[in-house]
């Protein structure tokens, strides 16, 4: 899991006027999960500001609030007892995260702070900061310069029992990383596989509907990999413009193309020695499936714009929810590519065949928003018999929304008449077709459109993938309609 740690700017709040270092970041890199920081109360409507533009933006992403009171934050002093007790809270709640230090906001003395906090082995993690134009730069310290912290007897002390902690928890969970959620039969099978296929340096394809998890598998079969040590570089092959294609997966060099203004990695560079996920990879256009089975085959591309070969090594995990076969049958996807990644499969299954395993869900998403707001609310037993009921085409993504909905609504239960579920599948009867037919274009499609945008909030990328669509696709006929 990837983690960035980071204190909220003057800028963050404000996104239409500068994007502010957080969302510069989060555009350019995946995180699992985005901790703010924060040094006195009158900062939180900044935080509520800075959360809200990057759940709209990054639905699957998971923000957490975090104290370090300093009432006076020039001061070494208070500040920095107040970040190392902030940052030991963080890693008990997940030490095996992969982190990086945003080192932007926040004053001088909080830089300085970060800066001894991770030479100081407290955590370990990559420091970056963010240019005024966007652009992120890596911090490296030569540790032989660098001159050496003296760390109270306390703190070490206190090294030492997280360092044996962290070993002993490391060896005995097995596997060391299990995000997924579940007893059933389906599940069971799932996290067999994930176990077997994990350590085999091969290609994995997952299967599975909209929301079902696929993530979360390439997340476990990475973070228990070889590999692990390494870049989870995650990319959603259907929200990529096709003129991006080539820079984003082979990187570009300055000046290739308007708007280059620096040398930029790819995605195959950032992942060398780790893994590529590539959602939703039949999506991908046929112009693009050629240059990936070049780099497939002996690990080499070219950036555009430039003349230079590069290479990398990288395993490759991919997912769709669509019937890939059947695309290579009509030709839509080509065939030397399908058993290039296809070797060992994955089939997730929907959340409704999934029995008591959907409570149980229920039941963890409550959780983490209890500990994101600071609340106690428990799921009702009318709410589970509801939810239970339910056909849930959108899966655990649905679910999530419904129980976020309902929390808000909710005082100390979340009961059965706070959860606002659409139903989206047809009423089972006989379908009257008039005489003078039916125009599905313009009379039946755009109601479900008007619905899953109703359900998610009017965010088109959500929607779509609750209507099994890629982003693009939907945008397209959305703007067809004149919506």
């Amino acid at each position: 899991m990837k983690r960035l740690l980071t204190f909220v700017g003057n800028n963050d709040g404000h996104p239409f006027e500068r994007p502010g270092a957080i969302l510069s970041i989060l555009r350019q890199r995946t995180f699992h999960r985005v901790c703010l920081f924060y040094n006195h109360e009158k900062y939180l409507k900044s935080m509520a500001d800075i959360s809200r533009y990057c759940e709209a933006e990054f639905p699957d992403l998971e923000i957490s609030y975090q104290k370090a009171l300093a009432e006076n934050p020039t001061d070494y002093n208070t500040v920095y007892p107040a970040m190392y007790q902030a940052v030991k809270q963080v890693l008990r709640q997940n030490r095996c995260a992969d982190d990086t230090i945003s080192l932007t906001s926040g004053t001088p003395t909080m830089h300085a702070c970060w800066i001894f906090l991770q030479q100081g082995r407290v955590i370990d993690a990559e420091l970056i900061q963010v240019s005024r134009q966007g652009e992120i730069s890596e911090i490296c310290f030569d540790l032989d310069d660098f001159p050496k912290i003296q760390q109270v007897h306390e703190i070490k002390a206190e090294m030492t029992r997280l360092a044996r902690e962290n070993q002993s928890l490391k060896s005995r969970l097995n596997p060391p990383y299990d995000p997924i959620i579940g007893e059933s039969p389906g599940i069971l099978k799932v996290r067999e596989q994930i176990h077997m296929f994990s350590d085999k340096n091969i290609p994995i394809f997952i299967r599975g509907q909209s929301g079902t998890g696929k993530e979360l598998v390439a997340d476990a079969i990475h973070f228990n990999s070889p590999r692990k040590e390494k870049r989870l570089i995650r990319v959603n092959c259907g929200a990529i413009s096709p003129e991006l294609f080539e820079s984003e997966f082979f990187g570009h060099k300055k000046g290739a193309f308007t708007g280059a203004i620096s040398d930029k990695p790819g995605h195959f560079k950032l992942a060398d020695g780790g893994t590529l996920f590539l959602d939703e990879i039949a999506d991908l256009p046929q112009f693009m499936q050629v240059k990936l089975l070049r780099v497939l085959k002996d690990g080499s591309f070219t950036p555009v714009g430039d003349v230079k070969e590069g290479r990398s090594d990288v395993r490759i995990i991919s997912a769709t929810n669509k019937d890939l076969r059947k695309q290579v049958q009509d030709g839509s996807f080509r065939e030397d590519l399908f058993y290039r990644i296809v070797r060992m499969e994955i089939t997730l299954p929907p959340l409704r065949d999934r029995g008591n395993d959907i409570v149980r869900i229920a039941q963890h998403i409550v959780a983490q928003l209890n500990q994101k707001y600071g609340q106690r609310k428990v799921l009702d037993q009318s709410a589970a018999d509801m939810i239970m009921k339910h056909h849930w085409p959108g899966n655990v993504r649905e679910l999530k929304s419904a129980l976020e909905t309902a929390f808000v609504l909710a005082e100390d239960r979340i009961r059965a008449e706070n959860l606002n579920i659409i139903d989206l599948r047809p009423e089972t009867r006989d379908i009257l077709i008039p005489d003078e037919g039916i125009d599905l274009g313009n009379e039946v499609l755009p109601r479900y459109y008007e619905a899953a945008l109703k359900k998610t909030g009017g965010n088109r990328a959500q929607a779509a993938r609750l209507l099994g669509m890629a982003p693009h696709t939907f945008r397209a006929r959305l703007k067809k309609l004149g919506k």
